[in-house]
């Protein structure tokens, strides 16, 4: 399969089983052209980016009825999903066969995740605060810093627009004793967007280990609230600022911790204006928030607070007619507030950008570079470049190289020297070059995207025994982090969809062949084969649709030993509109009731039957 890659992803890239319309033609020229601004930072329509995209709407959020934020990616392009349990439990998302903390979660721009673990709580999204998803794969750290080996993927809170203030609210439950409900408000004037919500979402869940703790379901509740404003002053200025806080209580089956009590939160205020013509500048603040208290019969065992503090500063400057520049600074702060002891409890990170983009005829050039001063570590520089080329009207062809790195956690470098873990000071941050060939083809009514790529990872961080290791108990053993190993990823990812008259459909498949070179075994968690259909249809004021998702099997261990086996499920959903604002929403998930596992020991929901009742205010 390794060798066969690279061929069929070229044939498949030049030879698009789809319409042969030219964009923008034909009878209904309503186009699949999403913009984005992940990519580069810069706004651009997913046909113009020279990088893997994926955009999820909030009118396929909303199509797709999904109870937690996994449902919304899982299966994707490039995008794998392992969780040890439902609604609430620690989840990771990779993208490319990458680790999940390989992954870089963007809120609105504001980076996210633990400073202690190094991962996003990806588990703690609330779907129904979200406008719009984009998945960018491949590595941005010559863009956004560290983390960004695999790629990114930017959660953006929902917005006013102009018009009079129009309340949405929804109402639903199901099976797992499940609630939620939510109100929102979302409006604006010549001047001033903004908008208001509040969601809460309340289940009492599953039993998530079957011979861990106790057999009692592990419940989860969130209560989220999102809000965000703008207001443009005369001179051209812009106030600008957002929220999206969650707070709530996840129940596990653990040695000791039964229930976790979190916040996950970002907020951001800035401004941006005009400096010249051509020159566009912005400065903005934010504060992310990852915190954990854990608890044992209701008893404070541990705390994990993380706090990061984050100053931006953003040039966008027009060099041309066809030439844009994006250069600015990041400056953040990490800080850890626990009951454990570590050695250090903060560290900065100033980090230098540059994007340069340019049309020459039907080609397209990018570049970008960063720099990254790092109190533990010192410095480290990493770039990328891309090339497109405009083959057809339809279909377009890109290639490029980046290097990334992702800096140590705390957990790594400073764990108190106690019990069978301890941090490493000496830690090297993991380094990443990764190759994208790729092709897109878009009509006016379907598009498909294929790419193939090639990663490998330098200095991996894996915990080693370092102590106690050959005494014959394995509870004394002691272990310590360490660059020791070394990956090679490859694949190839397929992604297409249409808007046909009433039918809708989107089709990702993914092929991996992710490997530790080190060992030869294959990396844990990572599919050799994953693939997601959606299919909807519009009958009327009646909407069916449906997802399959498949996966092959995988190995739950580094030494290839736990054999997790492959999956298939089908999900089907329903919704009527009552009148133009009230509509009423039903899914089955799971339909075959499959038992299966993403991650060992941890058990998956069964059939599950839910409705909602929905209210959007029209104008």
């Amino acid at each position: 399969m390794k060798r066969s890659i690279l061929s069929a992803a070229i044939v498949a890239a030049v030879s698009p089983a789809v319409a042969d319309e030219a964009p923008g033609t034909g009878p209904d020229s309503a186009t699949l052209e999403p913009v984005q601004v992940t990519a580069t930072r810069l706004s651009q329509t997913v046909d113009e980016a020279l990088a893997s995209v994926t955009v999820i709407d909030r009118e396929e959020i909303e199509r797709l009825q999904p109870r937690q934020f996994t449902d919304l990616v899982e299966g994707r392009a490039g995008v794998s999903v392992s969780s040890a349990g439902p609604f609430g439990k620690q989840s990771s998302v990779r993208l490319r066969g990458t680790e999940s903390d390989h992954h870089l979660m963007l809120i609105d721009g504001v980076r996210m995740g633990s400073a202690t673990t190094g991962g996003a709580s990806w588990q703690f999204l609330p779907p129904e605060e979200i406008d719009r998803v984009e998945i960018v794969r491949g590595p941005r750290t010559s863009i956004y810093g560290s983390d960004a080996i695999g790629g990114v993927t930017q959660v953006f809170s929902r917005a006013g627009r102009e018009g009079p203030p129009r309340v949405n609210a929804f109402l639903g439950a199901g099976s797992f004793s499940t609630w939620e409900a939510g109100l929102g408000v979302a409006g604006g004037t010549g001047r001033t967007d903004y908008s208001l919500s509040v969601s809460m979402y309340d289940t009492e869940g599953i039993n998530v280990q079957d011979d861990m703790g106790d057999d009692d379901p592990d419940g989860y509740d969130n209560t989220s609230l999102a809000g965000k404003v703008a207001h443009r002053l005369d001179n051209g200025i812009e106030l600008f600022g957002n929220l999206l806080y969650s707070e709530g209580n996840t129940e596990v089956d653990a040695f000791s911790t039964d229930e976790t009590d979190f916040v996950h939160g970002a907020v951001q205020a800035g401004v941006r204006f005009p400096v010249l013509e051509q020159w566009d500048t912005e400065l903005a603040y934010a504060q992310s928030r990852d915190e954990n208290e854990n608890f044992e019969n209701g008893v404070a065992d541990s705390r994990f607070d993380t706090r990061r503090d984050q100053l931006t500063w953003r040039n966008d400057v027009r060099l041309g007619e066809r030439t844009d520049l994006i250069a600015g600074v990041d400056a953040y702060e990490d800080r850890v507030d626990s009951n454990e002891d570590f050695d250090e409890d903060s560290r900065y990170n100033v980090g230098v950008y540059s994007v340069v983009r340019t049309e020459l005829g039907n080609h397209d050039l990018e570049g970008s570079l960063r720099y990254d001063d790092n109190e533990q570590f010192g410095d480290k520089t990493t770039g990328q470049v891309a090339w497109g080329m405009q083959a057809t009207d339809a279909l377009r062809l890109r290639a490029s190289y980046g290097t990334a790195f992702k800096a140590p956690t705390f957990n790594d470098l400073y764990w108190p020297d106690e019990g069978w873990f301890r941090g490493n000071p000496d830690l090297a941050p993991e380094e990443s070059g990764t190759f994208e060939l790729g092709g897109r083809y878009s009509a006016s009514l379907a598009y498909v995207d294929v790419a193939v790529f090639e990663t490998r990872v330098d200095d991996l961080i894996v915990n080693r025994c370092v102590a106690n290791c050959d005494d014959g108990n394995p509870f004394s053993d002691v272990y310590e982090p360490g660059n020791v190993e070394n990956a090679r990823i490859q694949g190839m990812e397929i992604e297409g969809g249409h808007d046909l008259g009433p039918w809708n459909s989107r089709v990702s498949l993914t092929l991996l062949d992710a490997e530790d070179r080190d060992t030869g075994n294959e990396l844990a968690r990572r599919a050799p084969v994953s693939a997601r259909f959606d299919l909807d249809r519009q009958i009327g004021d009646f909407s069916v649709g449906g997802t399959i998702l498949a996966r092959s099997r995988t190995y739950d261990d580094a030494s290839n030993e736990e054999r997790l086996s492959g999956y298939g499920t089908m999900n089907l959903r329903a919704a009527y509109a009552l009148d133009p604002e009230w509509t009423v929403e039903g899914s089955l998930t799971n339909v075959f009731d499959r038992d299966y596992e993403t991650q060992g020991g941890f058990n998956t929901p069964g059939r599950a039957a839910f409705v909602k009742l929905r209210y959007q205010q029209q104008r």
